[in-house]
């Protein structure tokens, strides 16, 4: 666990000496240390027997992680395989999309001398679908997806047994990162952070419930802040907890509908409002009179409290007695007129006031 926390922070921190614009978005999950990578332990099925072999062995691993019940196309694996081998001399292997999920596997115990961050990120950029095979001045014509210009690039071919912070992303930039060629450029992957165009989306949750975003980036079940790329579009859920129902967003979401669409092309604030699904309303009366809600729910006398819908608008009628008049409201209700509005926003209570009638 130290080793692959440590490679992830140094090829964060490698990327960023390379491109102060760019670094690599790796997942990371909260420890009382701090923030560290984010690791699962994956148990395959195949005997060492069957995954000794090389030939193979790549595409067992990628099923297996294609099958774990949390695989998401929205991240790329990096994967240290500490299991059986054939042989000591293949470091790593990747593969994968430009635009889709991939696979980066480090060989423990293999390349004796090559450090596991310099394995890592070269087959970390494998699976992010580097390099193309056509497009690139200098691939290697005997070794495809490989930079064969300089053995100081990352995409060099064989083992150079120096640290990570000797090699270089794209000697000449003409390859595979910030060139001016028609095929894919790996400065421009989403699964890379964008340093230079980063924009806040600040999210507060009132009452009980959670937020989730529809690509990774938000999964709060309290008030939260993240960063995104300028122009990012997410789409963001609410969902309810306990006796909680969601009422509405505010701010860059409005609407009552559980989900919301937003585009953050600048700092941006949301806010989802859960509260419980029923308010208790108690309607009292001086004198004599009845009281009435619309829907019916509340006819004082008899029915003088009823549980109401939360954050719907109930709308109570007085109606005094004969040889009565209406005089005022008091608590939630003000006024003189008959007629009074509740947002029922919380538990509520409202008296209505009626006094004889002066003979005429």
């Amino acid at each position: 666990m130290p080793q692959l926390s440590a490679d992830v922070d140094a090829i964060e921190d490698w990327w960023r000496g390379q491109d102060p614009t760019r670094t690599a978005r790796f997942d990371r999950t909260a420890f009382p240390c701090g923030l560290q990578a984010d690791v699962q332990l994956l148990r395959t099925t195949q005997t060492a027997e069957q995954l000794r072999p090389q030939d193979r062995r790549f595409e067992m691993l990628a099923d297996a992680v294609t099958a774990l019940d949390n695989f998401s196309p929205f991240f790329k694996y990096l994967v240290y395989y500490d299991g059986p081998l054939e042989s000591d001399r293949l470091c790593g292997q990747g593969g994968g999309f430009f635009d889709g999920p991939g696979v980066a596997i480090v060989y423990v115990g293999s390349c004796a001398g090559e450090p596991s961050a310099v394995i890592a990120a070269h087959e970390v950029i494998h699976a992010m679908g580097m390099l193309p095979r056509s497009g690139p001045p200098n691939g290697c014509p005997d070794s495809p997806g490989h930079a064969c210009d300089t053995q100081s690039d990352i995409m060099w071919p064989f083992a150079t047994l120096v640290p990570l912070s000797s090699l270089l992303l794209d000697v000449n930039r003409d390859d595979y990162y910030g060139h001016s060629g028609g095929w894919e450029d790996l400065q421009d992957s989403r699964w890379l952070r964008h340093l230079d165009a980063q924009v806040p989306l600040a999210l507060t949750l009132q009452g009980t419930g959670s937020v989730v975003s529809d690509v990774p980036g938000v999964e709060c079940s309290a008030s939260c802040s993240s960063e995104w790329d300028a122009g990012a579009a997410v789409t963001l859920a609410a969902t309810p907890t306990g006796d909680q129902r969601f009422i509405s967003w505010s701010g860059a979401c409005t609407g009552t509908a559980p989900s919301c669409s937003v585009s953050l092309a600048q700092p941006t604030t949301v806010t989802a409002l859960f509260a419980p699904a029923t308010f208790a309303l108690r309607v009292t009366i001086g004198g004599k009179g009845t009281v009435r809600s619309a829907s019916g729910a509340v006819a004082c006398p008899g029915r003088c409290a009823a549980a109401v819908p939360s954050f719907t608008i109930t709308r109570l009628t007085a109606k005094p007695a004969k040889g009565w008049r209406f005089k005022a409201w008091s608590g939630a209700c003000r006024g003189t007129k008959p007629g009074c509005t509740l947002p029922m926003t919380a538990a509520t209570q409202a008296r209505a006031v009626f006094v004889r009638a002066k003979p005429r």
